[in-house]
């Protein structure tokens, strides 16, 4: 599964969302999700990853690009 699609599945599940309503663009201030839904966010990607995504780098995030630029570099 392609990182983009892991987050949008992700974050859509998590948030009752709809997938085709995020994007590379999509900034994770205007996903209706609060401190608890995203730390399930990130457990979810940190399971079928089998990483550890770094809290601090996370704070620096602004977009799901970034957030799926960050993975797909970790997974190098």
């Amino acid at each position: 599964m392609a990182t983009l699609e892991l987050v949008k599945k992700t974050v859509a599940k998590v948030t009752h969302s709809n997938e085709s309503d995020i994007n590379p663009e999509t900034l994770l201030k205007d996903i209706k999700a609060d401190s608890l839904d995203w730390v399930q966010i990130m457990v979810g990607i940190e399971n079928v990853l089998d990483i550890e995504i770094d809290t601090e780098k996370m704070k620096e995030m602004t977009s799901i690009g970034d957030l799926v630029k960050y993975l797909d570099d970790f997974k190098k």
